[in-house]
């Protein structure tokens, strides 16, 4: 900084900036003591005991004298330096440090003031576990690029209709009145519309051929195929430039070449998605591929390992068509049909098709299709059509019968299909608005629900999702205890095992003893672990039961809506355990040799089994992680909008007639998508007129 035109030096110049930088820090704090009279804060600083007159008065004299300080800067010809920080930056930064704060006002840190009461610990792990879900959610908000505005990404939309205009309204009433919990919900139909596409997805158990039949439709090799399970994510196929897009939970996103598929969707290679893989999305080149058509493998249901199901489940919101593919040599399961039931129950159209049908003759295929249609209408009421196919070259008519029938129009149809899956999607957000509007706008006067009931309904959720976090700590000391089984418990379980058995078993039987032994062992630890998830769902469940009752809601959240995300434990994998024992040649003192042979065996095998049970640890662990976040999200996107109608209805907040006049044209505006916004304030402001 050199000297200044008025002959001040660098010293001068410096201590002089100084002095305005400290009058303006402090004309910013006087103006946030005025502030305070429009502040909601539920810590109140100041008692403010000014007249809007004064305020006013007050804001001038502040403003006239930052008007003298540019112009005294100016005269002297002072360098001001410009601002030197993002305000985006800073506010995530003071996110940043909300968490914190949160985290250590937990029960735990609280106990180094003195024992804290067991029954608050769940309420007060629920109060930091709401905060924190809400910071969290505005985190992501500010993260997010400009042009990512709702209201912007609206009026850039191509598509136009009844359904855009009504969305455009729900976003105004949104952003207008502060209902931030429905803002996802709209992120989500905008990303829809942006970038219109028909989802059909391909469920079933595990080897039922998912990928080689979307090989077959597709004409390229390029999906992976195996006995083991071999898709760990949900797997988008598109029509475009040969590639794979790997989306990471980090945020992170690569380009693959498609030969390196198998890096991410293979159990082998990415076992409970160790890798954090978030999202696939797989370009080629084949005519099967129209645009706008995406057709995705999802993981087996029947999954032995990781938290394959889980993610097929948390995948249903965005399918528009479900294809459940069943064995045609094997029969409907349970988990088949709740997945169609789900399917039926979301309004996601569904068509079962039965594969390797070439392994049965044309009249069986007929009878398998006419069984199949039978069961279901039988279990679950809803006729759903069957088609045999077949990915062998031979059988190629087979398939080519069922793809002209039900995919091929819809190549022609999609937008049509789309637009309707949105449609219903926006359907469900009105409803949820209207609601909100109509809490707001009966808060003052709602005489039907006692404040008492509201509280404790709101106690109830908030005490319910401190459990989340102390489920998680159990599923974790449940699964370090698996990890600590050393082998010599394993060993010992084992061998009480072999001690039951004959001494002329056979040696494959011996392994396959040993195996279920400590299969058993792991089993009965995994079921703990599932237990507490059981648990959990079904407290959150009752809880959204009771809120749904004060709100005279009757859409809750049914238990059956979690048990979906947790169903398929993982499975240890004692493949490398392989105990032989040779029969003695003895008889009369042959079971005493072959235990004493067994348990030399067991021995040698001490590596194996400790790496074994090590290994199931770490993947039960990411297993019950995964599923407690498909859980909580679950749980959140319900319990948001429920906190949000609670507080706005034990506010009784008093609504200003023209306010009300304003939430009637908006709940009428709603309900009329042709009608412009425009129309609904002009009615709104002509109704103020006439009182």
């Amino acid at each position: 900084m050199s000297d200044s035109q008025s002959g001040l030096n660098e010293s001068h110049q410096r201590r002089l900036l100084s002095a305005l930088q400290y009058v303006d820090k402090l004309l910013s704090e006087m103006e946030a003591v005025l502030a305070a009279s429009f502040s909601k804060s539920p810590f109140p600083k100041y008692v403010v005991n000014f007249t809007p007159a004064q305020e006013r008065v007050v804001r001038d004299y502040i403003a006239r004298a930052r008007s003298q300080m540019l112009r005294a800067v100016a005269g002297l010809g002072l360098y001001v330096p410009g601002p030197q920080f993002e305000a985006i930056h800073a506010l995530r930064v003071h996110l940043s440090f909300i968490r914190v704060a949160l985290q250590e006002a937990s029960p735990k840190d609280l106990a180094g003031y003195g024992p804290v009461p067991p029954e608050l610990i769940p309420e007060l792990n629920g109060f930091s576990t709401e905060l924190q879900n809400l910071m969290e959610s505005l985190n992501v908000f500010l993260a997010q690029s400009p042009g990512r505005d709702l209201a912007d990404r609206l009026d850039r939309l191509a598509v136009t209709g009844d359904h855009v205009v009504l969305l455009k309204k729900l976003e105004r009433i949104v952003s207008e009145y502060g209902f931030v919990e429905f803002r996802s919900a709209l992120a989500h139909i905008v990303d829809r519309l942006s970038a219109p596409r028909f989802e059909i997805a391909v469920f079933g158990q595990v080897s039922s051929g998912k990928s080689s039949l979307l090989n077959a439709i597709t004409g390229l090799d390029v999906l992976p195929v195996g006995v083991n399970p071999v898709t760990s994510v949900p797997t988008r196929l598109t029509y475009g430039p040969p590639s794979a897009i790997v989306s990471f939970a980090s945020g992170q996103e690569k380009i693959y070449d498609l030969a390196e598929i198998g890096e991410f969707v293979t159990e082998d290679c990415n076992s409970g998605n160790t890798k954090g893989v978030a999202r696939i999305v797989v370009s080629m080149l084949s005519d099967r591929l129209s645009e706008g058509i995406v057709f995705v493998d999802t993981p087996g249901l029947g999954s032995l390992a990781t938290a394959g199901a889980a993610e097929t489940k948390a995948y249903l919101p965005e399918c528009d068509l479900g294809l459940v593919l069943i064995n045609a040599s094997a029969t409907l399961s349970p988990e088949d049909v709740q997945l169609i039931h789900t399917l039926y129950l979301d309004g996601i159209p569904a068509l079962i098709l039965l594969s390797k049908s070439d392994l049965i003759g044309p009249a069986d295929r007929d009878r398998a299709v006419q069984y199949i249609r039978g069961h279901v209408r039988t279990q679950l009421g809803i006729d759903v059509p069957v088609y045999p196919v077949s990915v062998l070259p031979s059988c190629r008519e087979i398939m080519e019968a069922w793809f002209d029938a039900e995919i091929e129009p819809l190549y022609s149809r999609y937008r049509e299909l789309g637009t309707t899956a949105v449609k219903r999607k926006i359907g469900v957000l009105r409803d949820s608005v209207e609601a909100a509007l109509s809490a707001k706008l009966d808060g003052s006067t709602a005489t039907n629900v006692s404040q008492a009931d509201l509280e404790a309904a709101e106690k109830a959720l908030r005490s319910v999702a401190g459990q989340i976090s102390e489920t998680e700590k159990k599923c974790y000391e449940l699964t370090d205890d698996l990890r600590n089984i050393g082998p010599e418990v394993a060993i010992e379980q084992a061998e009480l095992e072999l001690a039951r058995i004959s001494a002329q078993i056979a040696s494959s039987r011996i392994a396959e003893t040993v195996r279920e032994a400590l299969k058993a062992l792991a089993a009965e630890q995994a079921a703990a672990v599932h237990q507490c998830l059981v648990g959990l769902a079904q407290d959150l469940s009752e809880a959204m039961r009771k809120a749904g009752q004060v709100l005279h809601e009757t859409n809750g959240l049914e238990p059956d809506k979690f048990a979906a995300t947790f169903r398929e434990l993982p499975q240890i994998d004692l493949s490398r355990v392989d105990v032989k024992v040779e029969r003695p040649g003895i008889v009369l003192f042959a079971r005493r040799i072959f235990l004493y042979r067994a348990k030399r065996q067991l021995k040698t095998q001490a590596t194996e089994i400790e790496a074994a049970f090590t290994s199931y640890a770490r993947l039960l662990q990411a297993w019950a992680r995964s599923s407690l976040k498909k859980i909580t999200e679950i749980f959140e996107s319900h319990a948001g909008p429920e906190r949000a109608q609670l507080e706005r209805l034990m506010a009784r907040t008093t609504v200003s007639p023209e306010m009300r006049l304003r939430i009637a044209a908006d709940l009428a505006g709603i309900h009329t998508p042709d009608a412009t916004d425009g129309d609904a304030h002009s009615t709104c402001e002509t109704s103020a007129r006439m009182m």
